[in-house]
């Protein structure tokens, strides 16, 4: 391999670690295969063109067009021909999907959710990243400022996401950015700063000494030095506060944001009192209003799924689709209300509006989601907007709860997902809390008693210093928390029971300033979850308490109390009719206990995604490891031998594997010596039986009958004579090889291989054995290679 080729591949290696770090910006990973894809698109570009066109010029040419249309594959959508080809209308597209994503850089705090057009601009940056690392380090032939790139994209991810950059994702950088300082060749036409002789020294000094050594070691100690306190400081200064990241609002005419990221850590409690929104409705008691539903669950934050583009046919202006759940019979009976909504300090993506929403109107673009009916718009933002929604108001009755069905499959899968890494105890709690209950109405309704009365929890809007997997944990056991932990930790308690769940964000009512007019501020942002009842839908629940929301919706609160639960050692039963209170008693706990199951049998798919894959990945690799030298060593002979031809090329292939094989076993001689030399030095260093004695000299005497003519051996020994058709001998008159004379090589190699191996100590004989080094020195030596 080239220098510059290697140069190529340090510098995408760098690039795609810089891109790594940039990962706690977003919720989700699923940006990462993108923009890993990009960096190697672009890598590789560069490194086939400069093979093939040897223009170092054309080659950044080509990488601008790879990316230009790997990016349009990846975001042209529609735009586009075959996929990849742009259009007239791909342009437009990209100035769509840009402004979308500077818009959520600049509403969102980090972590941000993976929304339209944040996708484009971190795989976008991705690419040109990897474009100017590329440039800098091998087209210019300048790897120093190829770390500017480098340090701007690790300066993002430390100055925004929350605790600051991975070290892991800062040594990954540094070094392959170390390796380029130390290997890159500096272009001849730039140039070098001026040396100087020292006083009275000698101009053979000079050459005793290279130039530039004693800077290189100092800039390597100092690069060292740096990377070392990087890690070591940061260990030993105390953390710096993290940002808030739900709400950030001020006072005067700062503009709220709620990010639809919920961190467990995080309150949406804001400062501000400053009005953000108006409205007036024909609702007597009006229900909160909900911008975002966030259904992805990973041990510390919620988040809304993303997936697909939301089809620009689905405008809320021309009305949004049925409800999720809800039944004919449930919504003829729900009364439709109208509900005039006025933003001014708000500037939000999603829509603020009173669920389940019918029809919106207002001006621009905006578009719903059919599973969730969030509404979002397309380049459209809340500030400054006057609409009026036209919504149901679903009350259900206590036995339509009671009474409902099984939800989906596609809903129970969906919305029952918990992470591998949630405590037991969360689980177990969760049974505790609903033992006796038994449906899941009766759990919802026990889960939120459990937060609001009987559970000894309290409302605050201080943070816990607990985060992490175990961040729901903690809650339960400190008691202590605002409406984000509480709505999330009756969403996963009911999840670990079965019962599909979800958390809103968006406002409280607020208060009501006249007859049907209400106003909200920034501290009325609120979380709850919302549990599925077939028939029904998504039910909202309040499990905070009633010092921050007042009194529960009241088809929460059952008329009957579901029964306490019994201990399995009960009093023995009565005889007549009193007999079946205990055998209902038990039925009911064993159905509550059972309850986390009743998702039904996992299908194939699931049980392969349950497997721990990352377990798995990692014993691959370490296999792979380990494999590796063997691997490579019996490639590499495999290739030796396929390309004998003749005598003289199986003469060299057999003296290439015994050199091969003797270093394994620790016997190595210089490059410059000459087979008498080699064969001197084996048999100095281990006493030889008389046959593999006259096998190497046979061997040697081969070689040098190849490279020098036939006068440089002699006649062959007489016991290799006796032997009848000798393999010295057939050497040494080269013929044309064949099948035989490669066999009667390495039958030579072999014996001479377990001669010297017999008086080697036993691990270096296993090592040899099972980690032969031929094949890796093999690779390495290409690499080197310029």
């Amino acid at each position: 391999m080239t220098r510059s080729a290697r140069t190529a591949c340090w510098a995408g290696l760098a690039s795609a670690a810089a891109v790594l770090s940039l990962r706690p910006l977003v919720v989700t990973s699923g940006w990462l295969v993108g923009a890993l894809g990009v960096v190697l698109t672009v890598t590789g570009t560069g490194l086939l063109a400069r093979a093939l066109l040897h223009r170092r010029g054309a080659a950044v040419v080509l990488q601008v067009l790879a990316l230009v249309l790997a990016l349009t594959a990846l975001f042209g959508g529609a735009t586009t021909v075959l996929g990849v080809l742009p259009t007239p209308a791909t342009p437009a597209r990209f100035a769509q999907l840009l402004g979308d994503g500077v818009q959520v850089v600049q509403r969102y705090s980090v972590p941000a959710a993976d929304l339209r057009g944040l996708r484009l601009l971190m795989v976008g940056g991705a690419g040109l990243l990897a474009l100017a690392v590329d440039v800098l380090a091998v087209t210019l032939r300048r790897p120093a400022l190829a770390g500017v790139p480098l340090a701007a994209a690790l300066g993002v991810a430390l100055a925004l996401a929350p605790g600051g950059s991975s070290a892991l994702t800062l040594v990954a950088t540094a070094v392959p950015y170390l390796v380029l300082l130390a290997t890159g060749r500096p272009d001849p036409r730039w140039p070098s700063p001026a040396r100087r002789r020292p006083s009275g020294g000698r101009p053979g000094a000079a050459r005793r000494r290279p130039a530039g050594t004693r800077t290189g070691t100092t800039a390597g100690a100092v690069a060292a030095s740096s990377l070392a306190l990087a890690l070591a400081v940061p260990a030993v200064v105390p953390d710096l506060d993290e940002r808030a990241l739900t709400l950030d609002t001020g006072t005067g005419d700062t503009i709220a944001v709620i990010n639809p990221i919920l961190n467990l850590k995080a309150s949406l409690g804001a400062r501000s009192d400053a009005t953000i929104l108006t409205y007036q409705t024909d609702q007597d008691d009006p229900a909160p209003l909900r911008i975002v539903t966030a259904d992805v669950f990973d041990g510390e934050t919620w988040a809304p799924s993303t997936g697909a583009d939301i089809s620009r046919s689905q405008r809320v202006q021309d009305g949004l689709s049925q409800p999720p759940g809800l039944s004919e019979e449930v919504r003829a009976q729900s009364e439709v209300h109208r509900t005039a909504i006025a933003v001014r300090g708000l500037d939000q993506t999603y829509l603020p509006l009173p669920y389940p929403a019918l029809q919106v109107e207002i001006a621009g673009e905006w578009l719903y989601e059919q599973g969730t009916l969030n509404v979002v718009g397309d380049g459209e933002t809340t500030r400054g907007r006057d609409y009026t929604v036209q919504h149901l108001e679903v009350s259900p009755v206590e036995e339509q709860l009671r009474g409902a069905g099984q939800a989906p499959d596609d809903v129970r899968e969906r919305y029952t997902a918990l992470p591998d890494s949630l405590p037991q105890s969360v689980r177990d709690t969760a049974l505790e809390v609903t033992a006796g209950a038994s449906s899941a109405y009766e759990q919802a309704a026990a889960l939120q008693r459990y937060f609001r009365s009987t559970g000894g929890f309290t409302y605050s809007t201080t943070a816990p210093n607990d985060g992490g997997s175990d961040a729901v944990a903690a809650f339960l056991q400190d008691k202590s928390g605002f409406c984000v932990q509480f709505a999330s930790a009756m969403a996963v308690m009911a999840r670990t029971l079965g019962v599909p769940a979800r958390v809103a964000i968006g406002f409280l009512p607020g208060e009501e300033t006249a007859s049907g007019r209400w106003r909200i501020s920034a501290q009325d942002a609120h979380a709850w979850p919302e549990l599925y009842f077939e028939g029904v839908g998504w039910v909202r629940f309040e499990p905070t308490p009633a010092t921050r929301t007042g009194q529960s919706p009241a088809y929460s609160v059952p008329s009957v109390q579901a029964p306490a639960a019994v201990p399995s050692a009960a009093a023995p039963a009565a005889s007549g009719p009193a007999q079946a209170a205990p055998s209902a008693t038990t039925s009911t706990a064993t159905a509550g206990a059972a309850q986390p199951g009743a998702q039904g049998p996992l299908t194939g798919w699931q049980r392969v995604a349950a497997l721990p894959w990352g377990w798995i990945a990692g014993g691959v690799l370490v296999l792979l490891v380990l494999l590796t030298p063997l691997v490579t060593a019996t490639v590499l002979g495999r290739r030796r031998w396929a390309g004998v031809h003749d005598g003289p090329s199986s003469v060299e292939a057999a003296w290439a594997d015994l050199e091969d094989r003797l270093g394994d076993l620790g016997l190595h001689w210089p490059a410059s010596a000459t087979p008498r030399r080699c064969a001197a030095l084996v048999e100095a260093a281990v006493d030889l039986p008389a046959g593999a004695a006259e096998q190497l000299t046979s061997l040697r005497r081969a070689v040098e009958a190849t490279r020098f003519g036939g006068g440089a051996g002699a006649a062959p020994p007489p016991a290799s004579r006796a032997r009848g058709r000798g393999a010295a001998a057939v050497l040494e008159r080269v013929p044309a090889a064949g099948d035989r004379q490669q066999r009667v090589v390495r039958a030579q190699v072999d014996e001479v291989v377990e001669a010297v191996a017999s008086s080697r100590p036993r691990p270096v004989r296993w090592r040899a054995r099972w980690f032969p080094g031929a094949g890796v020195r093999a690779v390495l030596a290409w690499w080197e290679r310029d």
